[in-house]
């Protein structure tokens, strides 16, 4: 199992991460990850408060496991989105394959204290389209965006409290190009708009935990992204500008519950104030919800009821709207599965999510995402124990006359 995480690692380091694509790229970032993990997005992108189980998504860096292991988390989302466009009555539809390294994670303990590092895709939009003109030239427009956050994660922990705090590096890049290519090539062109930007910010966080519940909360900063735009036609490159791209803050709430033993439920809304950035933009809300089902192993003889499973659902409101002024809105369902391996804490999480974003009736564009989802968690190589079952020579007693 260990090589299987070095293969995984050196593809992260080997091939440049891709994000999932969206018909909406072209007003703004579509796809959004909230930093949880591969067990979180199977049960409604829920769990910023799940303390009952070992949880490697730190978006609430006061996500504090009281183990002394040392955890490693990964995962990947594959599959592909239907596009559906409707233009001059006419409907097109067109599939588009999707991969996405959503994070990367890793969990130190010292004490009461734990220090972890997290990579993860932020955001992104990633489309291009074609449209084909009557005198038989052809428009290009693609739409590659990105935007990456690096966190540097310090939790503590009280006897019921959980207390974190992380630094937050933000970098990425938006890229407009457009071509118009035809019969007559002194007629051709090429332009592009190449924005990059990067800045440092930072997130708190706290956890309560009872009994039977918890619940938690933390609240992202808002920052300013800086760096330069650069415009190219095929004639000429203008001199760099400078860019700036804002975002605002962030405010999630969640709770977690165990209403009956093996049952999990958790609720998470997370609040973005885009308002205050631009008056092109809304406020927006993403709500989820999820039911897990935790076993005990050895009270089920049948082998498929001891394997943890949940469901979940959300909703989530873009803070970009359409071209004509229209809201554009998104909801998905989710199931996941956990295969246990031979240590306590190594597991993969299976997930599959079905998300539908915007509807053609109101925003003449749509689109179907259908996912697979992956996680690998645990392989704690460092506060592990020796192995010391190995042969070895005893020297036989000397007999002394």
């Amino acid at each position: 199992m260990k090589k299987a995480v070095i293969i995984i690692c050196g593809a992260i380091l080997c091939i440049s991460l891709q994000a999932g694509n969206s018909i909406f790229s072209f007003y703004g970032f579509p796809v959004h990850n909230y930093g949880r993990d591969i067990y979180s997005l199977g049960m409604g992108d829920t769990g910023a408060s799940d303390v009952f189980r070992i949880n490697t998504g730190y978006a609430n860096p006061a996500m504090h496991n009281r183990n002394n292991y040392t955890l490693f988390s990964t995962g990947m989302n594959m599959g592909y989105t239907k596009y559906h466009s409707q233009y001059e009555g006419i409907e097109r539809t067109f599939r588009d394959d999707s991969l996405d390294f959503p994070y990367f994670n890793i969990n130190i303990p010292i004490g009461r204290n734990r220090l972890g590092v997290q990579f993860n895709s932020l955001a992104s939009g990633l489309v291009t389209n074609y449209h084909y003109l009557p005198d038989g030239s052809v428009e290009s427009q693609t739409s590659d965006k990105y935007l990456y956050k690096a966190d540097l994660i310090y939790s503590y922990s009280f006897s019921e409290v959980n207390l974190g705090i992380s630094a937050n590096y933000y970098f990425g890049h938006n890229k407009q190009y457009f071509s118009q290519t035809g019969n007559y090539s002194n007629f051709d062109t090429r332009e592009s708009i190449i924005m990059d930007f990067k800045n440092p910010s930072i997130t708190v966080g706290t956890i309560k935990l009872f009994d039977k519940y918890s619940v938690g909360a933390h609240y992202c900063a808002p920052v300013t992204l800086k760096g330069e735009l650069i415009r190219s036609s095929i004639h000429n490159t203008e001199p760099a500008e400078d860019y700036k791209f804002k975002l605002p803050e962030q405010y999630c709430l969640s709770a977690t519950a165990l209403p009956f033993e093996q049952f999990k439920v958790a609720a998470d809304i997370n609040y973005e104030p885009w308002s205050t950035i631009s008056d092109d933009y809304r406020d927006c809300y993403k709500i989820g919800i999820g039911l897990a089902y935790e076993p005990n192993m050895e009270a089920h003889k049948n082998i498929f009821m001891r394997f943890p499973m949940r469901v979940g659902a959300s909703m989530r409101q873009l803070y970009f709207r359409d071209k004509d002024g229209k809201d554009i809105d998104e909801v998905s369902l989710s199931c996941g599965l956990t295969l246990p391996l031979k240590n306590e804490i190594d597991r993969i999480d299976l997930g599959f999510q079905y998300l539908k974003r915007g509807d053609l009736a109101t925003n003449n564009l749509s689109e179907n995402s259908y996912m697979l989802m992956i996680g690998f968690t645990g392989f704690d190589i460092i506060s592990k124990a020796p192995d010391r079952t190995a042969p070895r020579n005893i020297p036989v007693k000397e007999e002394v006359e």
